[in-house]
């Protein structure tokens, strides 16, 4: 049994200020209970249950109860070292300098070999023609005219324009020539022969100013022109530093023999020539023969070499740019 002072502790205990909220309610029901008990001689022991027990036995179980739940076990030592050693190797590995870019030297591109166009056969006859053309050397210096009609023509016809108006005009003068007087015919006749003569001589140094194996080539330019574009009229340049054709014995015999024949005209002479000619035994014709046949061999020696210069000059002429 307990004694009066054990009691008056444990209602201090019960009713302390320090007990939670809930028990305060049944303090004065608890305290009754234990007072009875104790007094009832039967009771030997007092037992108290869970939710009857000290504040401080409940605080104390729900605070480890609180700390069994968030204490976690700890990590083992191998376990941080690999965590750690995780950690390490996850960190980024720091980045190299980026190497400068090195400028490569731009590749040259060759230039692509232009495709050559195919003409036509038509083309190519024009570009014959016109090639043919500038070896000709067809534009030649400007002449003075040589007629009486033609040095009255200028002479009126200076200043007037082309169209209707100057064919009336020239059929004009055509009228007016014929009724000049025979003294102002004269005179104009005199002109024209005196400008034949200046002509004569441009043309002659203009032909000098050239080259001899370009004069021989403007002259087969010329003969190749009048095939192509059918023209019967043929003008070659007359240069008398090109070698002549030695021709045959007999044309050799016409020349030595020509003032010989007695004939009033050219076409008695030819035929008295050729008469006497045919009358010459082999001995008589030899030494003519012979001589036109080494003049002819002298003559195609120089006109291959000729013909050869000729090439050459026109090539490097016609490959080099017009001046502008």
């Amino acid at each position: 049994m307990l004694s009066s002072a054990g009691l008056a502790a444990a209602h201090r205990a019960l009713t302390s200020s320090g007990a939670a909220a809930p028990w305060q309610q049944f303090s004065g029901l608890a305290t009754r209970a234990l007072v009875l008990r104790l007094a009832a001689p039967s009771v030997r022991s007092i037992s108290f249950s869970a939710s009857l027990r000290s504040p401080a036995a409940a605080k104390s179980t729900t605070t480890t109860t609180t700390t069994k739940k968030t204490t976690t076990k700890p990590k083992s030592s191998s376990t941080t070292k690999k965590s750690s050693t995780t950690k390490k190797a996850a960190k980024p590995k720091a980045k190299k300098p980026a190497k400068k870019a090195v400028k490569k030297k731009a590749a040259t591109k060759k230039p692509k070999a232009a495709k050559k166009k195919v003409l036509t056969d038509e083309q190519k006859e024009r570009l014959e023609i016109r090639k043919l053309k500038q070896m000709a050397l067809l534009k030649g210096p400007s002449y003075l005219p040589e007629t009486a009609w033609a040095v009255y023509m200028v002479d009126n016809l200076r200043g007037a324009t082309g169209g209707d108006a100057l064919g009336d005009k020239v059929k004009a003068l055509a009228t007016s020539f014929r009724n000049l007087p025979d003294s102002e015919k004269e005179r104009l006749t005199a002109i024209g022969n005196s400008n034949r003569i200046a002509n004569q001589e441009a043309k002659k140094k203009w032909i000098e100013s050239f080259p001899p194996e370009v004069i021989y080539t403007a002259n087969l330019a010329r003969r190749r022109l009048a095939r192509k574009t059918d023209k019967s009229k043929l003008y070659l340049l007359h240069d008398e530093r090109l070698p002549h054709r030695g021709g045959s014995g007999f044309t050799l015999y016409i020349k030595e023999k020509f003032s010989q024949s007695g004939a009033d005209t050219a076409t008695d002479a030819m035929r008295t020539m050729s008469e006497r000619w045919r009358s010459l035994s082999p001995d008589e014709k030899a030494p003519y023969v012979e001589e036109a046949t080494e003049q002819n061999k002298v003559n195609g020696e120089q006109v291959k070499e000729l013909r050869k210069k000729g090439e050459l000059y026109w090539k490097e002429k016609l490959a080099s740019p017009s001046p502008a």
